[in-house]
């Protein structure tokens, strides 16, 4: 007897969690996984380097017109490079965390209905 009212009390805490603990829990926590997928992307540094030179490769002048023109297009190359790489990232990150935004506000959305779907999969699976 006392295995199962131990068991019914295990049972009501888990709903009692489940519809209201932790359910805010996973309603709170939609913007800091999405902000979460922001910073995995360095975003605010993405922006801030956007017209950056390519892994800090720049040409130095020379004395000459030749090397100063050469080394005025290597550097504008370099920059197109890494504007052109950190703006792909950018797209990606932005997409990836309207992503995040969109499953984790559907997992919220969804929670409340998960344990009667289990009872009534359980049930089907049972009866057929």
């Amino acid at each position: 007897m006392e295995f199962l009212r131990y068991n019914v009390f295990m049972l009501f805490s888990f709903f009692v969690w489940w519809y209201g603990p932790g359910w805010l829990s996973a309603i709170r926590d939609i913007p800091k996984r999405t902000v979460g997928v922001s910073r995995s992307f360095s975003v605010a540094i993405l922006v801030k380097t956007l017209f950056a030179p390519w892994k800090r490769i720049t040409t130095v002048p020379g004395a000459g017109l030749d090397a100063k023109l050469r080394a005025i297009v290597d550097n504008m190359m370099s920059r197109l490079i890494g504007f052109t790489v950190r703006l792909i990232v950018l797209v990606a990150a932005l997409l990836l965390s309207l992503g995040t935004l969109i499953f984790f506000t559907l997992v919220a959305l969804a929670w409340p209905l998960l344990p009667p779907a289990v009872v009534y999969c359980a049930y089907r699976v049972v009866v057929g």
